[in-house]
C-alpha cells in the first residue's frame, strides 16, 4: 500500500491502545491456536511482530509485544505461572513444556525477535517507560472473579494433557496483580475466547465498558466475545 511513497510516520507510541483488534502478547497467543506445525514457531513470532495495523507506524506491533514480554520477564511471576498462562491462552497450541523450553526463556526469545524487527524498521526506537494502569487493577480483578463461574468447570485441550480453566484464570489473576492490569485483562479476554463460554448481554457489556476504560479500539472486545452472547 505504501510502496513508492515517502510516508512521514509519527513516532511509535506503546501507550496507544486503539488498534482495530488485539495486540501484544495476548494477540501473539492467538497466532498459536488451531492447526499449525511446531517447526514454524519462531517464524510465527516474527510474523506477529511484523503485523502492524494499517494505521500504525511500522514497528508498532513489535514494540507492543516487546513491552508485554518485558512486563512478564521483569515481574515476580514464577516460570510455572507463565507456562500455564501460555499453554492456556494458546489452547496448548505450542507446548513449551514438552519441548523443554523454560517459560522465561521463551519470553526472552520473543523479546529478541521483537528487537530484531525494530532494528530493521525503526532503528531509532527506544522503549519508553511502561504505562502504569494500576488504577484499573481492582476493576480487572473484579472481572476475573466474575469470570470464575464461566471457567471453573472448563477444560482446555481436553483430549491431550488437559488444563483446567480455573488454573488458566488463576494465572491471569497473577498477571493482573504482579505484572500489569492491561495485559491481564487482554489475557482474560483471550482465555474466554479459547474456552468460549456463553455470555449474557450484561457480561458482554461489562467487558466492553472495561475495554473502553483502557482505550481499546472498537473491535478489540467485539472480535473476542461477540459470538459468545447467548441467543434467546
Amino acid at each position: 500500500m505504501y510502496d513508492g511513497l515517502n510516508v512521514l510516520w509519527p513516532p511509535i507510541d506503546t501507550a496507544r491502545r486503539d488498534a482495530s483488534g488485539d495486540f501484544g502478547l495476548s494477540a501473539l497467543t492467538s497466532w498459536f491456536g488451531g492447526d499449525w506445525q511446531e517447526s514454524t514457531a519462531y517464524e510465527r513470532v516474527r510474523h506477529a511482530a511484523a503485523a502492524d495495523d494499517s494505521a500504525q507506524t511500522p514497528g508498532s506491533a513489535a514494540a507492543l509485544l516487546l513491552a508485554d514480554a518485558r512486563r512478564l520477564r521483569d515481574s515476580a511471576l514464577r516460570a510455572e505461572t507463565i507456562k500455564v498462562l501460555w499453554l492456556s491462552a494458546t489452547g496448548r497450541g505450542y507446548n513449551i513444556d514438552h519441548l523443554g523450553i523454560d517459560a522465561r526463556d521463551w519470553i526472552r526469545l520473543i523479546e529478541g525477535m521483537c528487537e530484531e524487527r525494530l532494528r530493521g524498521v525503526a532503528p531509532q526506537y527506544r522503549p519508553a517507560e511502561p504505562l502504569d494502569r494500576s488504577d484499573l487493577r481492582s476493576a480487572v480483578l473484579g472481572a476475573v472473579r466474575e469470570a470464575a463461574p464461566l471457567l471453573k468447570d472448563a477444560v482446555i485441550s481436553p483430549h491431550w494433557e488437559p488444563i483446567s480453566g480455573a488454573s488458566g484464570l488463576a494465572a491471569v489473576a497473577e498477571v493482573v496483580t504482579d505484572a500489569d492490569a492491561d495485559l491481564g485483562f487482554r489475557l482474560l479476554l483471550r482465555l474466554l475466547d479459547v474456552v468460549s463460554p456463553p455470555l449474557t448481554e450484561e457480561q458482554y457489556s461489562h467487558y466492553q465498558a472495561l475495554g473502553g476504560r483502557f482505550g481499546y479500539g472498537e473491535h478489540h472486545v467485539t472480535e473476542k466475545l461477540e459470538q459468545l452472547i447467548r441467543q434467546g
